[in-house]
């Protein structure tokens, strides 16, 4: 070990310090995690890897569920300080000030460079370790530009959302790695190096990981544009319709239910949740569990800036802030872990539709005009809550009578299923409870090009679904259960229906086929030996095999689904 430690690189170092990450599904202990700050020092990193024959994984916030991280006994990249990310609750998003450009290091610099449709597109170069509260602050001090789409997530580093190719909403957006222009990353021999080709690009995009240590990234950004947010707390069974009305648990039926115009309603209100998902710029439902209403929020930009205001404003944010602190508090209590799971669900339900807007005493139908990235991050401080969190990108059919667009009727069935699911699990047994203790959520989007997208083919669109619940439910160990029955559901309307690769997935069976097998045989089938192919030709440039790639890059996962 000692010539080891004399021949490590001048970086901060850390020896055997247990890594965790933030949903506490991956525990490991790293030989070496290192917080390097600029290229350079991350060069010497991965020079210090390739001489002792380590392999390197890089993590930002580590809000992935999935084991896409470093291993036992390897180097390991932390964009993020360690005291930051294994703290909570995270103050980020409470403490004042603007990003400066002048005072941060190399890895989390944003440049804009020249515009490539003037006055519409503009190219920007972003360091990998920036936050997304950085970057917010960046677009919304600069009023000029902004990414079209982006996680809510504020608590994470614009590498560690694009590396497993994360969603946006809204069906005319992609995913945030198909606006990647350019990649900067060292490679396995720890030299720097650029990837701009527009095939090449689709590979190393969104590699998780696997292409070398990503630096910088080259975003093309849209002109900055406001949103007209008009949030809607509505009935359980118009928000998002159901196919059939008794699919309606008897729970949440409604005065509406039994009257004589309620197929009427039902159909006027089927009209309108298609009108929003076929046509608005963002669009995304909540259900919190057992609660009569859903959460709409579907909205429109527009470019002028007439009556904008800032949202949520300071106090706002902090109010939410300290919600997903309590809510972290709490569930961690082992008071709260005593109480049935029913009444958990019920606690934070309630405190979580409440936190939404419009909130208590405000108009029922709000308007905030806002700056697009202030509502794309609508919620501050989600990461003060853990959560396990399980989601499926379903294809988008086309209509029967129409094949040129979308039937968005699987989306009604894939969002009725889980609620009847999570009625008839309440109805069993002694405790009246479900092992989806938090949300239903889901988003419309569309396709990708990225080689690696869950979306790739999804010509129609797409919809991001997901089910979320507290750490709890998963100890009492009903999630898994619980969670596999979903999978079977939205597995079952054909469509090549795939997981976020970030999320849980590993835990469960596909179509009766054991995960990581399924991908590789049936999900990903055409996809893993494209982008394999890409890399090889990126390679041929760059002056690195497969081989070596795999050495530096991979882990037991990508080994077996990408490698083998």
């Amino acid at each position: 070990m000692g010539n080891e430690i004399d021949s490590l690189p001048p970086e901060q170092c850390f020896s055997e310090v247990p890594f965790e990450n933030w949903g506490q599904t991956v525990k490991n202990l790293p030989k070496f995690t290192f917080l390097p700050t600029t290229v350079r020092g991350v060069q010497n990193v991965v020079q210090f890897a390739a001489a002792k024959n380590y392999r390197v994984r890089c993590a930002g916030y580590r809000h992935s569920w999935s084991s896409i991280f470093s291993q036992d006994n390897e180097v390991f990249i932390s964009f993020v300080n360690l005291h930051t990310v294994t703290t909570l609750p995270d103050p980020m998003s409470l403490i004042p000030g603007e990003y400066d450009p002048t005072t941060v290091p190399e890895l989390k610099t944003i440049e804009l460079k020249e515009e490539t449709v003037p006055g519409e597109k503009r190219l920007c170069r972003v360091g990998a370790a920036v936050t997304n509260e950085e970057f917010r602050r960046w677009a919304v001090a600069g009023k000029s530009w902004t990414l079209p789409a982006d996680v809510i997530l504020v608590e994470v580093t614009i590498g560690g959302v694009n590396g497993p190719i994360c969603h946006g909403a809204g069906i005319s957006h992609k995913t945030l790695s198909d606006y990647v222009r350019r990649i900067e990353y060292v490679d396995c021999n720890g030299k720097l190096q650029i990837v701009d080709e527009p095939h090449q690009i689709k590979a190393a995009a969104g590699a998780v990981g696997l292409l070398g240590v990503v630096t910088h990234i080259t975003f093309e950004l849209d002109a900055m544009s406001y949103a007209v947010m008009q949030p809607l707390k509505e009935d359980v069974g118009l928000g998002v319709p159901p196919l059939d009305k008794n699919d309606i648990p008897v729970a949440l039926r409604s005065d509406w239910f039994n009257a004589p115009d309620a197929a009427e309603l039902i159909a006027k209100a089927v009209k309108e949740f298609e009108r929003r998902a076929a046509n608005d710029y963002y669009s995304e439902w909540f259900w919190f569990t057992y609660q009569r209403k859903v959460w709409t929020n579907t909205f429109n930009t527009t470019h002028d800036a007439a009556g904008a205001i800032n949202y949520p404003d300071d106090g706002n944010v902090f109010l939410q802030w300290v919600q997903g602190w309590l809510g972290g508090v709490i569930t961690a209590v082992p008071f709260f872990n005593a109480i049935p799971g029913y009444w958990q669900a019920q606690l934070i339900a309630s405190l979580g539709m409440a936190a939404l807007p419009p909130t208590l005493g405000e108009s029922k139908t709000p308007t905030y005009k806002t700056l697009l990235p202030d509502a794309l991050h609508f919620r501050r401080g989600v990461q003060n809550m853990r959560v396990r969190d399980l989601e499926l990108q379903i294809p988008l059919p086309p209509k029967k009578d129409d094949p040129s667009k979308a039937d968005f009727s699987i989306v009604q069935r894939a969002w009725w299923d889980v609620i009847k699911l999570v009625y008839k699990d309440a109805e069993t047994g002694g405790d009246p409870s479900s092992a989806m203790r938090l949300a239903l959520e889901m988003r419309i989007m569309g396709g990708s090009d990225v080689l690696l997208a869950p979306q790739k083919g999804n010509d129609l669109g797409t919809v991001s679904i997901e089910v979320l619940t507290l750490p709890d439910a998963v100890t009492d160990d009903e999630w898994h259960g619980f969670a596999q029955k979903v999978v079977d559901l939205w597995m079952s309307y054909g469509g090549n229906v795939r997981p976020h690769w970030a999320k849980e997935w590993e835990a469960f069976t596909f179509k009766g086929q054991e995960a990581r097998k399924y991908m590789k045989e049936v999900a990903y089938k055409e996809q893993i030996p494209e982008f394999r192919d890409a890399l090889e030709a990126i390679g041929r440039q760059h002056g690195w095999t497969l081989e070596q790639l795999q050495k530096r890059y991979s882990n037991e996962l990508w080994d077996k689904l990408v490698y083998e």
